[in-house]
């Protein structure tokens, strides 16, 4: 097995870690108390990527937790937990009907935001290739590199998080 193949199988089984859902409960905690409206998920996560938590609640530990985890990912896997985050979530509805929507949405945005136009996705399989190849750590790589996918991802965090809040009020 090649160092790159057991660090994605490494990524792979921490989908499963249940440690992660701390970052999941501060972000929806933050979400509910803080109000959040379109998009201001959206600069929560740029926050993160930049090292910045403070628009996390230090309720419950959160802000200390979420920065000692981000601490650890990037340390261990050298990528950004909100990164894993995101992919996560979108991984969640992987077995439904809604998947193939969501990929798309990231297609679609991704292509918007890089050309600057409302045109069709470029590459469908942006999102889905790499993660039907269980190519976790390349996908990542491409999220963080590139600002239009990361905005994307975001976008799309942002509506996921936003209509599972909406469904639980």
């Amino acid at each position: 097995m090649t160092d790159e193949e057991i660090l994605n199988l490494k990524l792979k089984l921490e989908f499963e870690n249940p440690v992660y859902d701390i970052v999941d409960e501060a972000i929806n905690y933050a979400i509910k108390t803080q109000h959040f409206k379109k998009y201001d998920l959206v600069k929560l996560v740029m926050m993160i990527y930049k090292k910045d938590y403070s628009c996390i609640s230090n309720t419950n530990d959160y802000r200390d937790q979420v920065k000692l985890l981000d601490e650890y990912f990037q340390k261990e896997y050298n990528h950004s937990i909100i990164t894993f985050m995101m992919i996560k979530t979108v991984l969640a509805y992987r077995q439904t009907d809604k998947y193939n929507a969501i990929t798309s949405d990231i297609a679609v945005l991704e292509t918007a935001l890089r050309t600057k136009k409302n045109i069709e996705a470029e590459d469908l399989c942006i999102f889905s290739y790499p993660i039907e190849n269980e190519e976790y750590n390349d996908l990542m790589m491409k999220i963080e590199a590139n600002p239009n996918f990361k905005y994307a991802m975001a976008i799309t965090y942002d509506k996921i998080k936003n209509q599972s809040q909406n469904t639980l009020n």
